[in-house]
Protein backbone atom coordinates (compact mmCIF):
# COMPACT_ATOMS: atom_id res chain seq x y z
CA UNK A 1 0.00 0.00 0.00
CA UNK A 2 0.98 3.39 -0.90
CA UNK A 3 1.68 5.73 2.05
CA UNK A 4 -0.19 8.82 2.57
CA UNK A 5 2.20 10.89 1.77
CA UNK A 6 2.30 9.41 -1.80
CA UNK A 7 -1.17 9.65 -2.21
CA UNK A 8 -1.34 12.81 -1.20
CA UNK A 9 1.78 13.90 -3.85
CA UNK A 10 -0.21 12.07 -6.66
CA UNK A 11 -3.49 14.14 -6.08
CA UNK A 12 -1.69 17.18 -6.38
CA UNK A 13 0.88 16.01 -9.14
CA UNK A 14 -2.75 14.93 -11.19
CA UNK A 15 -4.34 18.33 -10.55
CA UNK A 16 -0.97 19.85 -11.99
CA UNK A 17 -0.57 17.88 -15.17
CA UNK A 18 -4.25 18.29 -15.67
CA UNK A 19 -3.98 22.27 -15.66
CA UNK A 20 -3.97 23.84 -19.01
CA UNK A 21 -1.29 26.49 -19.76
CA UNK A 22 1.00 25.35 -17.28
CA UNK A 23 4.81 24.99 -18.65
CA UNK A 24 7.17 22.37 -18.41
CA UNK A 25 7.15 21.04 -15.05
CA UNK A 26 10.29 20.04 -13.09
CA UNK A 27 8.54 16.87 -11.15
CA UNK A 28 10.82 16.17 -8.07
CA UNK A 29 13.59 13.84 -8.35
CA UNK A 30 13.21 13.45 -11.98
CA UNK A 31 16.59 14.56 -14.26
CA UNK A 32 15.82 18.14 -15.86
CA UNK A 33 17.70 20.94 -17.81
CA UNK A 34 15.79 24.08 -18.06
CA UNK A 35 16.20 26.32 -20.88
CA UNK A 36 16.53 29.73 -20.07
CA UNK A 37 14.53 31.19 -22.89
CA UNK A 38 11.30 29.15 -21.63
CA UNK A 39 9.16 29.10 -17.79
CA UNK A 40 9.21 26.15 -16.18
CA UNK A 41 7.46 25.24 -12.68
CA UNK A 42 9.14 23.09 -10.10
CA UNK A 43 6.36 21.24 -7.63
CA UNK A 44 7.71 20.17 -4.04
CA UNK A 45 5.51 18.55 -1.51
CA UNK A 46 6.48 19.61 2.01
CA UNK A 47 4.81 17.64 4.99
CA UNK A 48 5.05 19.14 8.20
CA UNK A 49 2.98 17.31 10.60
CA UNK A 50 1.70 14.05 11.85
CA UNK A 51 0.08 13.19 14.74
CA UNK A 52 -2.89 11.78 16.56
CA UNK A 53 -6.39 13.16 15.93
CA UNK A 54 -7.69 12.20 19.28
CA UNK A 55 -6.16 10.10 22.05
CA UNK A 56 -6.36 5.93 21.83
CA UNK A 57 -5.64 3.22 20.64
CA UNK A 58 -5.16 3.36 16.93
CA UNK A 59 -5.88 6.83 16.53
CA UNK A 60 -7.15 8.76 13.56
CA UNK A 61 -3.73 10.26 12.31
CA UNK A 62 -3.93 14.23 11.11
CA UNK A 63 -1.38 15.02 8.60
CA UNK A 64 -0.59 18.80 7.44
CA UNK A 65 1.77 20.60 4.93
CA UNK A 66 1.94 22.76 1.86
CA UNK A 67 2.72 21.99 -2.09
CA UNK A 68 5.19 24.12 -2.67
CA UNK A 69 5.40 24.89 -6.66
CA UNK A 70 7.95 27.42 -7.89
CA UNK A 71 7.39 29.18 -11.34
CA UNK A 72 10.26 29.99 -12.93
CA UNK A 73 10.27 32.40 -15.84
CA UNK A 74 13.30 34.16 -17.46
CA UNK A 75 15.29 37.35 -16.13
CA UNK A 76 15.27 40.46 -17.61
CA UNK A 77 11.68 40.43 -19.27
CA UNK A 78 9.61 41.90 -15.71
CA UNK A 79 7.44 40.07 -13.43
CA UNK A 80 4.74 40.01 -15.52
CA UNK A 81 4.81 36.27 -16.66
CA UNK A 82 5.72 34.82 -13.33
CA UNK A 83 2.26 36.97 -11.87
CA UNK A 84 0.56 35.38 -14.63
CA UNK A 85 1.09 31.72 -14.10
CA UNK A 86 1.13 32.42 -10.18
CA UNK A 87 -1.97 33.48 -10.21
CA UNK A 88 -3.51 30.97 -12.69
CA UNK A 89 -1.51 28.57 -10.24
CA UNK A 90 -3.15 29.68 -7.05
CA UNK A 91 -6.63 29.90 -8.62
CA UNK A 92 -6.03 26.18 -9.65
CA UNK A 93 -5.77 25.22 -6.16
CA UNK A 94 -7.64 28.06 -4.21
CA UNK A 95 -8.08 27.49 -0.26
CA UNK A 96 -10.71 25.98 1.30
CA UNK A 97 -11.73 23.78 -1.43
CA UNK A 98 -11.34 20.09 -2.09
CA UNK A 99 -8.92 18.51 -4.79
CA UNK A 100 -9.16 14.63 -5.35
CA UNK A 101 -6.99 12.25 -8.36
CA UNK A 102 -10.62 10.22 -8.10
CA UNK A 103 -9.56 7.83 -4.92
CA UNK A 104 -8.30 10.07 -2.59
CA UNK A 105 -9.50 13.52 -1.65
CA UNK A 106 -6.84 16.36 -0.13
CA UNK A 107 -8.79 19.18 1.98
CA UNK A 108 -6.70 22.98 1.00
CA UNK A 109 -6.52 25.50 3.83
CA UNK A 110 -5.19 28.44 1.75
CA UNK A 111 -3.30 29.52 -1.57
CA UNK A 112 -0.49 31.81 -0.95
CA UNK A 113 2.24 33.27 -3.16
CA UNK A 114 6.01 35.26 -1.87
CA UNK A 115 8.01 37.69 -3.52
CA UNK A 116 9.23 37.52 -6.43
CA UNK A 117 13.40 37.17 -6.47
CA UNK A 118 16.11 36.66 -8.96
CA UNK A 119 17.55 33.26 -9.27
CA UNK A 120 20.43 32.57 -12.15
CA UNK A 121 18.99 33.33 -15.22
CA UNK A 122 15.40 33.23 -13.89
CA UNK A 123 12.63 35.35 -12.26
CA UNK A 124 11.18 32.95 -9.44
CA UNK A 125 7.90 33.25 -7.83
CA UNK A 126 7.13 30.57 -4.96
CA UNK A 127 3.45 29.66 -4.17
CA UNK A 128 2.50 27.55 -1.11
CA UNK A 129 -0.54 25.53 -0.87
CA UNK A 130 -1.60 24.52 2.37
CA UNK A 131 -3.21 21.08 2.71
CA UNK A 132 -4.65 18.64 5.07
CA UNK A 133 -5.40 15.25 5.43
CA UNK A 134 -6.88 13.07 8.36
CA UNK A 135 -6.21 9.11 7.89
Amino acid sequence: MASVYSEIRKVFETRLAATSGVPAIAWENVSFDPSTDNPYIQPRLVPSVREPAVRGLNPQMYYQGYYLIEVYTPEGVGPNAADDLADMLIDRFEGTTDITDGTTIVPLRYAERDLGIKEGAFYKVSIRVGWYYYD
